[in-house]
């Protein structure tokens, strides 16, 4: 695999496979995350379907999977119905990660809606436990992403969360813009749980808590690259940019009266991202030039990071 192998969300150019396929190999990449396939969530497909529809086209073009980007544990800690579907979903997407030979599958650790996190923690730890029995000796790893208003959206939960449950099959993805979101710096998150965490999305924010191309944020990742090189790093940064907004929002944005008044933090961030790369006031782009930006910022960060 080398050292750090660059994967992606892919559907954040298109939800076509196919759309998906053609950027990933035209970037000389063969990783990629899925989330959204044909339209329709990498959860929502039983196994039967993935291997009928889907398994062929990834095999014959050499696509291999970095992690399943699920949506297991993106509901409400109280949402009792949703918990089972999604354990069912699991057992579902297990049997695909073995099909692909993908080793983790991501998961969120509930969203505590009005209530107090702490008072949340020990049905978020017996949840979690739930679903580790589903993936026991599969050889599949459940891959905690810190999220906003999840339990672990903060370095102190997320390690109270990984300490507690100790199992070598619930390991911790680090993605520093879903800490800036939650107010938290994300150098200082990266150095709490570099010990622990084995997998990084990439996705940088601006001040504004709106996302800009890698490297333009707030997001420390020559820092973090930095670190990762030093400490023999050997895994995957996955491109979870989310900077389609600024691909589909900023002709609304920037051109229809009044728009940037009731969004001000994107018209902040947008002008940002222009001034940073030298871009027009006018200039606009596609969900694929977008997605290139970060593909191409990554790349030169590792390449010049020492």
């Amino acid at each position: 695999m080398g050292q750090i192998t660059i994967s992606g969300f892919y559907d954040e150019i298109s939800s076509r496979l196919s759309t998906q396929i053609a950027v990933m190999h035209s970037l000389g990449e063969s990783y990629l995350c899925p989330r959204n396939i044909d339209g329709k969530n990498i959860a929502d497909y039983t196994f039967e379907e993935f291997e009928k529809k889907i398994y062929p086209v990834l095999k014959s073009e050499g696509v291999r999977f970095s992690s399943i980007g699920s949506p297991i544990g993106k509901v409400g800690i109280d949402d009792e119905e949703g918990f089972l579907k999604q354990k069912k979903q699991l057992a579902e997407l297990v049997k695909i990660a073995r099909l692909m030979g993908c080793e983790y599958i991501r998961m969120f650790s509930f969203f505590y809606g009005d209530r107090d996190p702490a008072s949340c923690h020990d049905k978020v730890v017996a949840r979690i436990r739930e679903l580790l029995a589903v993936v026991k000796g599969s050889g599949v790893k459940l891959l905690h992403e810190n999220e906003k208003k999840i339990y672990g959206d903060v370095p102190e939960r997320v390690l109270a969360l990984y300490r507690e449950i100790a199992d070598e099959d619930f390991v911790l993805c680090f993605d520093a813009s879903n800490y800036i979101q939650c107010d938290v710096d994300p150098k200082a998150a990266f150095d709490a749980l570099k010990d622990y965490v084995v997998y990084y999305h990439v996705k940088d924010c601006s001040p504004y808590k709106v996302e800009v191309p890698v490297g333009l944020g707030e997001g420390h990742y020559d820092y973090i690259v930095g670190e990762l090189k030093k400490r023999g790093y050997e895994g995957f940064m996955t491109l979870e940019p989310h900077t389609f907004k600024y691909a589909l929002l900023k002709p609304v944005v920037n051109f229809i009266p009044f728009a940037g008044l009731a969004m001000k933090n994107y018209f902040k961030a947008f002008r940002l991202i222009d001034k940073k790369m030298n871009r027009s006031y006018f200039a606009c782009a596609s969900r694929k030039e977008v997605f290139l930006w970060q593909h191409a910022n990554l790349t030169k960060l590792l390449a010049e990071v020492k």
